[in-house]
């Protein structure tokens, strides 16, 4: 009886040991860079506001407020020449070309330096996270590799290519997910959007989310059905994007920034997601797009 007693109390330390230890790494302090310079079209969620935020980083700063990540804005493009070490990752929310000094929306909007951006890049190859937010697929910076194909581009995963008018779609989850805002969601949800078309899909990602096209107003959508949000490996890093965000309003539904959250924080390490590619699998048809 004693040994049972025994037995029994040191598995009860050995949880209770698992937990805190599982707790301790939950509670791990994480520093996020949210840029969110405007040379192409400047959607309201990535507006400076007179206080030096968006709406956007408000609203994930009051979501992340009592799980100690920090979320610290920018629209200054040359944070990126220096050290990038204090930040787990770089969450975009940016349209137009990047390293374009031109038709920034404010003085205090500057562009990254080629210089930056190749140290972006790297600061996720080595580990860090790194997640676009709707327009950043509406972004690029003019550096191609050896396939002549945009190097942030490549880095994201896709290209924006156009959008028709704003209109109720549905999206279908591809499970099993790890995410958790997607585990009591079904297999598919409907919801009003200003669906982006995209193209030039990498063929390294796993996708969580894609459109159903069949139905859909506008020519955007006149193709199989395509990734809306994916996961995927950068070296030792974690890249992650989402087309949904398109105005406040989808902003002021915690459940909406919950969408974006969950991938912040698979990033930074919080959890770990299937990686596998398998956009050919479940979006048959994709890359003819970009035959047309």
């Amino acid at each position: 009886m004693k040994q049972r007693s025994g037995l029994f109390l040191a598995i009860i330390v050995a949880f209770l040991g698992l937990c805190t230890l599982l707790n301790a790494q939950e509670a791990k302090k994480a520093k996020i860079l949210h840029f969110t310079r405007s040379q192409g079209f400047e959607h309201a969620p990535a507006k400076r506001l007179d206080d030096g935020t968006t709406v956007s980083g408000q609203a994930l700063n009051k979501y992340f407020a009592d799980k100690n990540i920090e979320v610290v804005e920018t629209q200054d493009g040359s944070v990126f020449d220096g050290d990038l070490n204090q930040y787990d990752a770089f969450v975009f929310y940016t349209s137009g070309n990047l390293l374009d000094e031109r038709g920034s929306k404010n003085d205090k909007a500057k562009p990254m330096t080629e210089a930056g951006f190749r140290n972006m890049v790297a600061a996720v190859q080595n580990g860090k996270g790194f997640v676009g937010i709707h327009a950043a697929s509406d972004s690029h910076c003019n550096l191609k590799n050896e396939n002549g194909v945009d190097l942030y581009t490549q880095f994201i995963g896709a290209i924006f290519t156009g959008h028709g008018p704003q209109q109720f779609g549905t999206a279908t989850i591809v499970v099993p997910t790890a995410f958790p805002h997607l585990k009591d969601s079904g297999k598919r949800f409907t919801t009003w959007e200003e669906w982006y078309g995209m193209g030039q899909f990498n063929k390294d990602m796993h996708v969580i989310l894609y459109l159903e096209t069949a139905g859909m107003e506008g020519k955007d959508y006149a193709c199989p059905p395509f990734p809306l949000c994916w996961i995927r490996k950068e070296g030792k890093g974690r890249v992650a994007y989402s087309a949904f965000g398109h105005d406040n309003r989808y902003f002021q539904n915690t459940e909406n920034v919950r969408r974006i959250a969950d991938l912040i924080e698979w990033s930074v390490g919080r959890f770990d997601a299937d990686t596998t590619p398998n956009i050919e699998k479940v979006t048959p048809g994709v890359f003819e797009r970009d035959k047309k």
